[in-house]
Formats: C-alpha cells, sequence, structure tokens
C-alpha cells in the first residue's frame, strides 16, 4: 500500500495494493493506477506499508533514490543499520508490534529522511503510525520533512512506553501470585498455575527483550539524525534548533526506557528464580507428605508384622483381649508421631 501526504492537504492519496481487494479511501478504486512521478516527488510524507514491487519502483523512480529491501532492514551491523544514499538519510530500526493481538515480536521499519521528503517502509501494522496518520488527518503534515520525523519518532516512544508499562503491571502480578500475597499463607500452588505462571514470565522476558532491541536501534537512529552530516563532512540535512532540542528529549527518553527495561529484565530473572523456588518447595511439600506418611504407617505395620508370623508360642494370641489390644497399640503408633510431627510444626 502506498500512502502520499501533501503539505497543502489534510487527507491521503492513497494508491492501494491490488491484492488487497479493497477500494481506497477518497474514492479511489482498488485497482486505481499508481500517482505520477510528479505527485510521488510533492509528497512530504510517503508511507509504504508492505509495498508491491510496482509501488517501489514508482517512489525509487520519482525520487532517485533506492530503497532498502527486507533483508538489507533487518541487518544487525551498525552500517547497514543507518547510512547515506546521496542525500537521503536511511535509519532502520526495529519496532514492537503485535501486542494488541498477544502476539508480540519486532518488525523491521525504514525511515528514508531526504531534504524534501520522509520515506517510510514498513510491512506490519504498527500503532504509532496509525497514531501519526490520525494526526496528519487533522492538521495536515507539513512541510518540514524532519519535523515530521521527529513527531513519528515521539509517537513511537510514547509507545513503547505504554508496551513497558504494561510489562510493569504483569510483573506486578506474577510477583503476587509466586510470594502469594493475595491468598491464605497455606494456599498451595497446582501444577497447572506454576507452569501458567513460567509461561508468563517467559512471554514478558520475551517482550522486554524485542523492546530493549527496538531501543538500541531508536538510540542509533536519533543519534544519527541529530548529527544529520552528509559523506563530506558538511551540514546538509542537519536539523534545525528546535528538532535537535526535540530529538535530545527524544533521546533521554530512549535512555530512560532503555534503562526501565533493563531493570524490568532484572526483576523477570529475580521472579523466575523465586518461582522456580516456589516450584521446589511445592515438591519439598509432597515428598514431606510421604515422608510423614512413610514413618506414621510404620510402627502399625511393624505390631501387624509381629503378630502375623506363625510361631507355635506366642501368649499374645491365646489372651481374650489380644486383638483388640494389638489394634489399640496399633493406633497409638500411629496417632502418636503424628501428634509430635505437628507440634514440632512439621506438618
Amino acid at each position: 500500500m502506498l500512502r502520499l501526504y501533501h503539505p497543502d492537504c489534510v487527507t491521503a492519496c492513497m494508491a492501494f495494493d491490488p491484492r488487497e481487494g479493497s477500494g481506497a479511501q477518497g474514492g479511489q478504486p482498488a485497482d486505481a493506477p499508481l500517482p505520477g512521478a510528479a505527485q510521488i516527488a510533492s509528497a512530504t510524507w510517503i508511507d509504504l506499508y508492505g509495498p508491491t514491487e510496482a509501488e517501489r519502483a514508482a517512489v525509487e523512480a520519482a525520487l532517485g533514490i533506492e530503497l532498502p529491501s527486507k533483508e538489507d532492514m533487518t541487518e544487525i551491523e551498525a552500517s547497514s543499520r543507518v547510512y547515506r544514499d546521496g542525500t537521503a538519510q536511511v535509519m532502520n530500526v526495529l519496532l514492537v508490534v503485535g501486542m494488541d493481538k498477544d502476539k508480540p515480536t519486532a518488525s523491521a521499519v525504514s525511515l528514508i529522511l531526504t531534504p524534501q521528503q520522509l520515506i517510510t517502509l514498513r510491512y506490519a501494522d504498527q500503532r504509532a503510525f496509525r497514531s501519526m496518520e490520525q494526526s496528519c488527518a487533522k492538521s495536515g503534515p507539513g512541510s518540514d520533512p524532519i519535523l515530521l520525523l521527529v513527531r513519528l519518532l515521539d509517537y513511537v516512544v510514547d509507545r513503547t512506553a505504554d508496551i513497558l508499562e504494561r510489562m510493569g503491571g504483569e510483573i506486578d502480578s506474577l510477583s503476587a501470585l509466586i510470594f502469594g500475597r493475595d491468598a491464605p499463607a497455606t494456599m498451595r500452588i497446582s501444577n497447572a498455575d506454576l507452569q501458567a505462571i513460567l509461561r508468563r514470565i517467559g512471554n514478558v522476558q520475551f517482550v522486554l527483550n524485542k523492546v530493549h532491541d527496538s531501543l538500541v536501534t531508536l538510540q542509533r537512529a536519533t543519534s544519527f539524525l541529530a548529527i544529520g552530516s552528509s559523506e563530506d563532512g558538511t551540514a546538509k540535512g542537519r536539523p534545525g534548533r528546535l528538532q535537535r532540542e526535540t530529538l535530545k528529549s527524544i533521546s533521554r527518553d530512549i535512555q530512560s526506557l532503555s534503562e526501565n527495561s533493563s531493570y524490568m529484565t532484572q526483576n523477570v530473572a529475580f521472579l523466575l528464580d523465586a518461582a522456580l523456588g516456589r516450584i521446589s518447595i511445592e515438591q519439598n511439600a509432597i515428598i514431606k507428605i510421604f515422608s510423614v506418611a512413610a514413618v506414621v504407617f510404620l510402627p502399625p505395620t511393624l505390631v501387624a508384622s509381629i503378630y502375623g508370623m506363625n510361631f507355635v508360642h506366642m501368649p499374645e494370641l491365646e489372651w481374650p483381649f489380644g486383638y483388640p489390644l494389638a489394634l489399640l497399640l496399633m493406633v497409638l503408633s500411629a496417632v502418636l508421631p503424628y501428634l509430635y510431627f505437628k507440634r514440632r510444626g512439621w506438618l
């Protein structure tokens, strides 16, 4: 899908992917032709969401730049994450997506800044972009692509902060479950609950790892954008004073979120150790029950074994009260150890 946002209007001119089979906003049919080179070049924001090869080719031909491939967008080398292509600054970042559907993952996004346009290339639906689209629909994108990118980064940072807040609430909930703050002191945790706790801990750790990777790429992109220097050391495309101040603020927010995510990761590691310790306690409690049962029933078994022997000369077998006396002896030998263990607090 190709969206074009022009500075002189608040509506987006869209060219839809024919594979979607749906109409476009503004009354354009699904099979509408792609915008011309002049229309693409006059847009302030060009948003490519899951673009077709035809849409990529149209943008590249109109702007004279080469868009990164999906493989280039996921490179881990710093030189592949941020670089210059002529007058264009290319920043490949990772954004956490899928939180609304409980299927979190990290999706690569390319932020390409030219002196006239902001080009975004993505293959997943991010909430930050939806917020940006709503903002442009109300007040327009403006004519400054750097300011537009700064606004987008601000939405991305806000969305990342929301994710960390959600993970913080999940950590608090897990802590209450593991340490039993919301349950009686004698409340046991079932095996199913323990397995669910471990799965939730794993999910939180997975999301925090993705958030950490995202923040690292965002920090690198903001630093690269703040410098804004060309290959020959000149200051082409350097943000203005207001944009630089905003970028510094965003960079500080990213650093704060990174520290917060590291702190949460430590808490998750602590909760994992606590959960494993709780599992050991539950296992020890089960083993203790079996051990106590064995000790309690051992004396009665000994008594029954003695009087079950087939010796001729056993005077107790001839006593009128031998049988009830043996039963009483077995009961006492079982009850007395149980009471002793109970008094010592072993049960």
